[in-house]
């Protein structure tokens, strides 16, 4: 029977890290994002580690939707239309 990590052993276990930049491309069967990020404070080009996830986009909307409530921000809202075209949309029925 195997042994339960303790919390040293998951820390090792697990990759720390600060986030330096991301990428994205969007695929057939939906996202691959490039994260880089380094554990290091130097900041040296080789200590730059990059991974690579494949995300459906189902994923990468629940991904957003988490990030959002997590710092507090709502995306912003779509300009409204100016009133003339307001009124000539009423007007022309469109």
């Amino acid at each position: 029977m195997a042994a339960i990590p303790g919390p040293r052993e998951q820390e090792r276990a697990e990759d720390f890290g600060v986030l330096l930049g991301w990428s994205h491309t969007r695929t057939s069967r939906g996202i691959q994002l490039k994260v880089q990020s380094t554990s290091t404070e130097a900041g040296n080009p080789r200590d730059i580690a990059a991974r690579n996830l494949l995300m459906t986009r189902n994923q990468a909307l629940i991904l957003a939707k988490y990030l959002l409530d997590a710092t507090g921000q709502t995306l912003p809202e779509k300009p409204r239309r100016g009133r003339l075209l307001r009124l000539l949309r009423r007007l022309t029925g469109g």
